[in-house]
C-alpha cells in the first residue's frame, strides 16, 4: 500500500505518463502525491535556460500546473516541490525527506546530457533510491 508517492516532472511525454499512473495509484490507495520539478541548469554559465523569458520558479510552477491539469487533481491530495540541483540527487533526497513509498517517473526525460554524464536519471534513481521506483515508458 502506498501512502506517499513522488513524481518527478520535466515536461517530457514519459513524465506525463508517469503522472497519470501515479494519480491512479494515489486514488486507489488514498495516497498523497508530491510533484517534483528540478529545473535544467545550463552547465556553461550555471543558469537555468528557463530564466531567459520568465523566472525559473514561475516556469517550474507553470510546467507542474500544466501537468496537473491532465489528471484532474480535484480528488487528490497533491503538493508541488521545486528544487535546484542534479535531478537524480534531488529526487532521491526528496523521496527520503518525504519518506516516500514509491517514486513514479519517466524512463527517459528531456535531459540532454544523461548518457554522456554516465547514465540516465531514472537509472541512477533506480539504483540508489531507498523506496520502490516505478519507471514508465
Amino acid at each position: 500500500m502506498y501512502r506517499t508517492i513522488l513524481v518527478p516532472l520535466d515536461g517530457s511525454g514519459n513524465a506525463n505518463k508517469a503522472l497519470d499512473i501515479a494519480a491512479h495509484l494515489a486514488r486507489a490507495n488514498k495516497a498523497r502525491l508530491y510533484l517534483l520539478h528540478v529545473p535544467a541548469i545550463d552547465e556553461e554559465n550555471g543558469a537555468s535556460p528557463e530564466t531567459t523569458t520568465v523566472s525559473r520558479d514561475d516556469a517550474a510552477m507553470q510546467l507542474v500546473q500544466t501537468a496537473l491539469e491532465t489528471i484532474d487533481p480535484s480528488d487528490l491530495d497533491t503538493s508541488i516541490i521545486v528544487r535546484e540541483g542534479q535531478p537524480a540527487e534531488m529526487i532521491e533526497r526528496e523521496a527520503h525527506r518525504l519518506d516516500a513509498d514509491a517514486i513514479v517517473m519517466g524512463y527517459r526525460g528531456l535531459g540532454r546530457t544523461s548518457d554522456i554524464a554516465g547514465g540516465s536519471v531514472s537509472r541512477t534513481v533506480n539504483q540508489h533510491a531507498a523506496c520502490r521506483v516505478i519507471t514508465v515508458r
